[in-house]
């Protein structure tokens, strides 16, 4: 049977009682995690009218892993072939492949963080607005680290694609004021390090879908 017939059938299978997520914009990053580790290339597809959601993709070879992400705790990790998952729209994602996560921690420090707009930024002659996010306590500010974000010009038509249930995400759903846009660079600093930076270096208008096997068992 043609693999593209049965995603169909199975997409119509979940349609009743699965989790339909939409995205229509795919971003495409460098990832580096801390100075000693080599950049990887990364992906994301996000919806540009809900954040609360987003679908990351790490390629490895000719794999990649998919990972679902939602700000009620819901996540999803998979493996599958890099062709399989550009070639096909929708993905289907079932129970074994979920778990919650306990997002209270994140959700009770919005209290204590908040964003500060910094000078412009200039990246390849274009100027950027800066954005930091660092805890209101200046001696927890400092072991807690802060982490920068620079937004693309001319992306006003999304959301800020802040990591939904993370401290700077539930701070923004809060009505802590971040612009929308994407993020042309984030990242970390703490003691002086440059943790965790993603340098995007191509978006688009892209469509995917993901389906979630509904009645999950936490």
């Amino acid at each position: 049977m043609n693999k593209h017939f049965t995603a169909l059938l199975l997409l119509i299978s979940f349609a009743g009682f699965g989790q339909r997520y939409e995205f229509d914009t795919y971003s495409e990053y460098q990832f580096k995690k801390d100075e000693k580790t080599d950049v990887d290339k990364t992906f994301e597809f996000s919806n540009s009218k809900d954040n609360s959601y987003i679908l990351s993709v790490l390629e490895k070879g000719k794999n990649v892993t998919i990972t679902f992400l939602h700000a009620s705790g819901q996540k999803a990790m998979l493996k599958m072939s890099k062709e399989d998952f550009f070639n096909e729209e929708s993905i289907i994602v079932n129970c074994s492949s979920t778990e919650k996560q306990d997002l209270s921690n994140a959700k009770n420090s919005v209290i204590s963080f908040d964003f500060q707009k910094l000078n412009d930024t200039i990246i390849k002659k274009d100027t950027l607005q800066h954005y930091v996010i660092r805890s209101v306590d200046p001696g927890a500010a400092k072991e807690s680290g802060e982490r920068h974000f620079i937004i693309q010009k001319s992306t006003e038509f999304h959301l800020p694609n802040v990591t939904p249930g993370t401290i700077p995400y539930f701070c923004w759903a809060s009505g802590k004021t971040l612009p929308s846009g994407l993020f042309r660079q984030t990242y970390i600093v703490k003691d002086e390090e440059l943790l965790e930076k993603m340098i995007l270096t191509d978006y688009k208008k892209l469509k995917k879908v993901l389906v979630i096997e509904r009645g999950c068992k936490y």
